[in-house]
């Protein structure tokens, strides 16, 4: 009876360390993959021209970085060093081969562990710089857009490694960081004809600092919740001097364009998007007027000015402004705003 219970007992540890190895084994074998879908376009340069749509195409012409994190229990604060997805010291940058998403060195599934990841796109740009106390709990950048013409998206998931969720690929939806900005210019006759030569705006925050971590951050009072995403920006000083998006060229402007019928109204920047960058902030608010200065060919050197209605310039959105001009010199302003539109979701984008 004895060597009947030892016989037992042995099969039973023989069985037990098979089924862990097994299990170690299944997880390695399983490597973690992505797909990713962003919300819209573009990227611009200071006056427009040179726009590249952020589609499925065009996002894999540069790497984006991303931050992971695994436990054995849910929403665990994350310490540096302690189950790191990535074995880098620094955002993981992930890059397009022509094929796929590759990266190195390789990072696998812990089964059953719980992860969080958090990512943002392009890896790096001329107009920000990703703050050295980045994390997967709280990415941080700095940008300016006088400095470059980046199209700044994050993203964020969490789940369980379960055999549904290995099997596939996480799901990484990206958001446009910034906001964008349109201008549109019309006369409301049909009496005259113009062009417009030189347009400019003043009164504006140039530089901001986002921040892409979770609800309720450490220091807030309340109870924390690392499993979640807040985006914040941290806008810097307001400058009433400096004429930013200066755009120069010669384009007619059209006629008989009205607040009812203004479709035809004349996109003064240059680009497939005819669009800018600015940094989320309120328009003309509280720290001083938003203006835009213009001139024409008829005009010539003089300038014409406009304030742009107070407005909330919101990450992720277009703000289009049309500017009518009347006989009588008198310029309105016709404000329309839309969120950018999403994209298919990009199976290609893929982590070995």
């Amino acid at each position: 009876m004895r060597h009947t219970r030892h016989y037992i007992f042995l099969a039973l540890s023989l069985l037990m360390l098979y089924s862990c190895n097994e299990k170690v084994e299944q997880s390695k074998l399983r490597s973690i993959s992505f797909g990713s879908q962003a919300e819209g376009s573009t990227e611009s340069k200071s006056m427009g021209d040179g726009i590249v749509s952020s589609t499925t195409e065009t996002m894999r012409s540069q790497p984006f970085g991303i931050y992971g994190h695994h436990s054995n229990a849910e929403g665990q604060k994350f310490v540096k060093g302690t189950n790191d997805v990535f074995n880098t010291s620094e955002a993981m940058s992930v890059a397009h081969d022509g094929s796929s998403w590759e990266y190195n060195p390789l990072a696998y599934w812990s089964f059953n562990d719980y992860y969080r990841f958090r990512a943002y796109h392009p890896y790096s740009g001329s107009a920000f710089t990703v703050l050295p106390a980045s994390s997967v709990d709280l990415i941080s950048i700095d940008y300016k857009v006088v400095n470059g013409n980046e199209d700044l998206m994050v993203a964020f998931w969490k789940g369980q490694a379960t055999e549904a969720v290995i099997s596939n690929r996480v799901p990484m939806k990206f958001k446009h960081c910034l906001s964008g900005l349109k201008i549109n210019i019309g006369l409301t006759d049909d009496s005259r004809t113009d062009n417009i030569t030189e347009l400019y705006i003043k009164g504006l925050t140039p530089n901001g600092t986002m921040l892409y971590t979770h609800e309720n951050p450490e220091g807030s009072g309340e109870g924390i919740n690392y499993d979640t995403e807040v985006m914040k920006w941290l806008a810097s000083t307001y400058d009433s001097d400096t004429e930013f998006y200066k755009w120069e060229g010669s384009k007619p402007i059209p006629q008989n364009v009205t607040a009812t019928a203004y479709s035809t109204a004349e996109p003064v920047f240059d680009g497939k998007e005819n669009m800018v960058f600015a940094i989320p902030q309120t328009c003309s608010g509280a720290k001083g007027e938003t203006r835009v200065y213009f001139k024409t060919k008829k005009g010539g050197d003089a300038i014409q000015s406009v304030t742009l209605p107070t407005t909330d310039w919101l990450p992720g959105h277009i703000y289009t402004y049309t500017l009518l001009m009347a006989p009588t010199s008198k310029i309105d302003v016709l404000i329309s705003i839309k969120p950018w539109e999403g994209v298919e979701i990009n199976e290609d984008i893929h982590i070995l």
